[in-house]
């Protein structure tokens, strides 16, 4: 199908439901529901329901996007903006508040979707647009939204600019395990209360780990599982225990299935998979 075809398709035919696309693409939406005055009403709640993007970190970036706006550049479907210029355009003009918090979360989105590699599913809509550079310019409103059945990336993301470019399909494959903490790391890993004390792990250490795998278990060689995001899933395990002294570099951590880290925690043989596994990590 040419791609013109393609962008014709995608012009959405009905109107879903946010709190239930975002919920079924992964979107922790317990704060939502928890948030929300009327129970009988949750889905509506306006904390939430008038976002155009949610982030759920280190597994997936959602975002509304005109369809009226996306265009085709080298083949390719795109989707061209600059939310914060947008949002720095009319706080200095006398913009609605909303229209300026609303600016300022979509780049914030864009830029972690960016940084984090984050898989990108797109919410196309359709109906009155507003005029993006008039202030006094009526609301946009939504007539019809509906999940584009592909995933999405970001592109490209100017951090100087807030220039953001979003190409439809699917980027570089994403990796992901078993911990979301942002913390800096160290020799001496610092400790967070977990009904107890357990170490901070540093998460861009376990991104370059992951990456180092692209996918595959390090030690059984056979590729990681896919999320229903398209992100594939491997654990990241600490050959030395931190809580032995072990060091949180990527020199004494590898990527695992769920099933060899497993046996690396409490198999037989786990002290001759320990020597193997720091042999791997330090290359």
């Amino acid at each position: 199908m040419r791609v013109e075809e393609q962008l014709a398709r995608l012009k959405p035919a009905r109107r879903e439901v946010v709190f239930d696309v975002v919920k079924d693409l992964g979107f922790d939406v317990t704060d939502w529901i928890a948030s929300a005055s009327n129970p009988g009403k949750l889905k509506a709640n306006p904390k939430y329901c008038y976002d155009w993007s949610f982030v759920q970190p280190g597994v997936i970036a959602i975002f509304n996007l005109w369809h009226d706006a996306m265009k085709i550049e080298n083949g390719q479907i795109v989707y061209r903006d600059n939310f914060r210029a947008n949002a720095a355009f009319h706080r200095r003009n006398g913009g609605k508040t909303k229209w300026i918090l609303r600016g300022e979360k979509l780049d914030r989105d864009a830029a972690t979707a960016a940084c984090d590699a984050l898989p990108v599913r797109v919410l196309i809509v359709d109906g009155k647009r507003r005029a993006t550079n008039d202030p006094n310019s009526e609301s946009s409103r939504v007539d019809l939204r509906q999940l584009d059945p592909s995933p999405w990336h970001v592109g490209h993301y100017d951090s100087a600019t807030g220039d953001c470019l979003f190409v439809r399909g699917a980027g570089n494959p994403t990796y992901i395990d078993q911990f979301d903490v942002r913390d800096a790391g160290s020799d001496e890993p610092g400790r967070i209360d977990r009904s107890g004390q357990g170490f901070k792990r540093d998460r861009e250490v376990r991104r370059q780990v992951l990456a180092r795998a692209a996918g595959v278990c390090e030690w059984c060689e056979e590729k990681g599982f896919v999320m229903h995001n398209g992100a594939i899933y491997l654990e990241t395990h600490h050959v030395i225990p931190l809580g032995e002294g072990g060091s949180d570099k990527t020199t004494n951590v590898v990527a695992l299935c769920p099933n060899d880290h497993r046996r690396a925690h409490f198999a037989k043989n786990r002290g001759d998979m320990r020597e193997r596994l720091l042999s791997i990590a330090s290359r």
